[in-house]
């Protein structure tokens, strides 16, 4: 069983996700990006953080403000559950030489 997900054990694996920017989402264009297909994202950070995450605290800064699609992304759902999976099997796979 994996352990309880919560504000206090999260490492905020889900700002390395593309979070998809509605129109109707009331997010500063500035934290964002659009790309060559006209989608407008949450931008990243050179090491592929979301822009608007804080770093020491893991908390978004914008939080009253995200888009919705990380509205619909719930902490210890199915789908954060696979992330943090994802994570882990990662980090424990040796890189391919």
């Amino acid at each position: 069983a994996s352990a309880t997900v919560d504000c206090s054990t999260c490492t905020a694996l889900c700002c390395r996700l593309t979070a998809i920017v509605e129109a109707t989402d009331a997010v500063d264009h500035a934290l964002t990006v659009v790309s060559d297909t006209g989608l407008r994202t949450m931008a990243k950070t050179a090491d592929g953080w979301c822009v608007a995450l804080d770093r020491t605290t893991h908390r978004c800064t914008v939080y009253e403000a995200r888009p919705d699609a990380c509205r619909r992304f719930v902490m210890g759902a199915p789908y954060c559950l696979a992330v943090r999976e994802d994570a882990a099997i990662a980090a424990a796979t040796p890189p391919r030489v």
